[in-house]
């Protein structure tokens, strides 16, 4: 029970920011995406928040280091993200909040953020959050799932609408529900 715990520490910290007054935004995106493999987004999510803080990085090699992984499927736990981050220098934090708190954090850090979405136990996905536009009720992701840039001109290279991303983000999982990881340059670097 003891070694269970351990590996799902850090719990994620309560968020209570207040949400700015912008209807859009999106961060500065100073990297391109790339296609992961199977059961590897949490890699290639970590891969592109760390190209894009000016550091390189490829998601097969962020997975072949990355710590934290279940065993057979490969499925990384937040917190293999969070040690594989701290270990760059960056100073990353596990939240649980609502779409208002995220949205402030995503404007705050002006940073991609990581999300988790799923069903339950059975499938679970990371992706990186990077602007929103309220007045469309749309949010703007990286996801490394994806092989096509579906965005155009818009940030990222995935669009969902707000209902949509709720459904997903309410994943199944009591500890991780509602969760993103933040990055910020750390007193490592």
């Amino acid at each position: 029970m003891v070694r269970v715990i351990y590996c799902l520490l850090p719990f994620p910290n309560s968020d209570s920011i207040s949400l700015t007054t912008q209807k859009k935004f999106d961060v500065p995106i100073y990297t391109g995406f790339e296609v992961q493999g199977k059961n590897q987004c949490a890699a290639y999510s970590t891969a592109f928040v760390l190209r894009n803080s000016g550091k390189e990085a490829k998601g097969s090699e962020v997975y072949a280091k990355i710590p934290f992984k279940v065993p057979i499927s490969g499925y990384v736990l937040p917190k293999g993200i969070i040690s594989y981050l701290q270990s760059q220098g960056l100073k990353p934090m596990i939240y649980k909040g609502e779409l208002s708190s995220l949205k402030a954090r995503l404007v705050q850090g002006s940073a991609p953020v990581i999300v988790l979405v799923g069903n339950g136990p059975y499938w679970q996905h990371y992706m990186t959050l990077v602007g929103f536009d309220d007045d469309k009720s749309e949010l703007y992701f990286v996801d490394s799932n994806k092989a096509n840039d579906e965005n155009a001109e818009l940030p990222g290279n995935r669009t969902m609408t707000t209902d949509y991303f709720l459904k997903w983000w309410s994943n199944g999982l009591p500890v991780f529900n509602h969760v993103y990881i933040t990055v910020t340059r750390g007193i490592y670097s």
